[in-house]
């Protein structure tokens, strides 16, 4: 897994829906992670750099998390490039 690629984990308590945002690919995964899209424009990266500056803490099995939850609005097509 590289730096924006979108997953989908079920290994054990999930399904999880996460974004891999680390620089260096992930080498420690096993066969429960699916990959199911890619952040691709520079908008979703410029939201997901704000959402690295929130603090965050180390949880569960070495993952960090936020502290406080946000709010997200996922689409497929962002209303302003949507054909009129």
């Amino acid at each position: 897994m590289t730096r924006g690629m979108v997953g989908w984990a079920g290994g054990s308590a999930g399904p999880d829906f996460f974004i891999y945002t680390h620089a260096a690919p992930a080498t420690h995964w096993a066969h429960d992670h699916t990959i199911i899209g890619e952040i691709a424009d520079s908008i979703s990266w410029k939201t997901l750099d704000a959402l690295h500056a929130l603090p965050a803490a180390t949880g569960g099995g070495g993952m960090t998390m936020l502290r406080t939850p946000v709010q997200l609005h996922v689409m497929k097509t962002p209303p302003w490039l949507q054909a009129k």
